[in-house]
């Protein structure tokens, strides 16, 4: 039986408003229970090919297509409920005046029950340690609680798809050690980008190497000749 890619992408580019090139004819395709390593230095394309992939960005040429449907306003809301995206600089995520806002604000938006609500909240809060700071401003956390209420925010509607931008920079190896603990732990299917290959090894079992806007090599982790990271630039 052969199995349909959860997401896919076609000869997809993207060119900046700048005039940029982001990301420039890349085809892609990604499975149910895939944990995918994008890795590449900066300017790679890595961020730019998480965001096209995830509906967040529109490709300036091709086609990506998520869970059968070629993202766009009339499905928008149905992809939504299966997508998490967790950015590399919380900063671009969290806007809303508490954790605990933080935690339920997409909750809220699918209209999950009050009472489901309040576990799920309980849940999360416990598990990433936030009880304390649930009435706290995000921006007046430390990044490492930040990262945590992001990531949390993210996992808590239970998405089937979590893409992750850089998810352990600028960040101390104790919220390190949590969040390759959570990702281990999901059971859905992950996409991340990340320059720490031992984030990658630990995490993926399908990397992605990217130079210059473009796929160089997708292999598996087994199979990967790590002499390619030093080609691309990536040590």
């Amino acid at each position: 039986m052969v199995h349909s890619p959860l997401i896919s992408a076609r000869g997809i580019s993207y060119v900046y408003p700048d005039g940029s090139m982001g990301v420039q004819d890349v085809s892609i395709e990604i499975f149910r229970g895939e944990r995918v390593g994008i890795v590449g230095p900066n300017g790679s394309g890595k961020s730019t090919l998480i965001f096209l992939l995830s509906g967040l960005l529109k490709p300036t040429k091709g086609e990506v297509r998520i869970f059968g449907l070629t993202p766009d306003k009339k499905n928008f809301e149905s992809i939504r409920r299966k997508i998490g995206v967790v950015f590399q600089n919380p900063d671009d995520f969290l806007f809303n005046p508490t954790v605990r806002d933080e935690l339920l604000y997409v909750p809220r938006q699918l209209e999950i029950n009050e009472e489901k609500m309040r576990q799920l909240l309980l849940e999360y809060s416990e598990m990433f340690d936030l009880k304390e700071i649930l009435h706290k401003p995000p921006f007046r956390l430390s990044g490492g609680e930040k990262k945590k209420v992001e990531i949390a925010s993210v996992l808590i509607y239970r998405p089937e798809v979590i893409f992750l931008d850089e998810p352990t920079a600028n960040v101390d190896g104790k919220t390190k050690r949590m969040v390759a603990e959570m990702m281990r732990k999901y059971e859905g299917t992950v996409v991340i980008t990340s320059h720490e290959l031992e984030i990658i090894k630990r995490l993926c079992n399908r990397v992605v190497l990217m130079s210059k806007g473009r796929i160089v090599e997708d292999t598996t982790i087994n199979t990967l000749d790590e002499r390619m990271f030093e080609e691309i630039g990536v040590v």
